[in-house]
């Protein structure tokens, strides 16, 4: 199953930086979700992205909107990551690859002719109801934030 805009966003329960649990429903009636998917913790494009989110989380709560981050990537990985660049949202893991696969970003990729399975970048944006209001899919991450921000301004 492919999500598009206007499905209701998978739930789930991943391990948080913080050392607890993170549903995504515990979000619903408080705040809009971005939630966004990245390859790898420490890796050059995956960093810029992630210090983008930093560098704008003031507006993004501003907008009375919660980022998350997630990848496969261990919680001791994601506690170094985000200590070593600061970063002021919660990022979870999904080494099952359950979740990367609710939301379609567990995909075959290709490297130097070798294939393989890895995480496209990809951003959801969901609404306090739980509803996917927009989709970014192998997201370029010069500007992507910005645009994510565009986007929830004109909601």
């Amino acid at each position: 199953m492919i999500l598009k805009i206007g499905d209701k966003a998978p739930e789930f329960e991943l391990h948080a930086d913080n050392g607890k649990i993170i549903s995504l429903s515990e979000f619903y009636d408080q705040k809009n979700i971005v939630l966004y998917f990245y390859p790898k913790d420490n890796t050059p494009g995956c960093t810029v992205e992630a210090k983008d989110f930093r560098d704008n989380i003031e507006e993004f709560s501003r907008l009375n909107t919660v980022v998350i981050g997630a990848s496969k990537d261990s919680i001791r990985s994601h506690i170094n990551f985000k200590i070593k660049y600061s970063l002021p949202f919660c990022l979870i893991s999904d080494e099952s690859t359950e979740v990367l696969q609710k939301y379609g970003v567990w995909v075959e990729k290709s490297m130097f002719g070798k294939k393989y399975m890895g995480i496209e970048r990809a951003t959801f944006l969901i609404d306090k109801s739980g509803i996917i209001k927009q989709i970014w899919r192998n997201v370029k991450v010069n500007g992507h934030v910005l645009k994510v921000l565009k986007e929830i301004k004109n909601e």
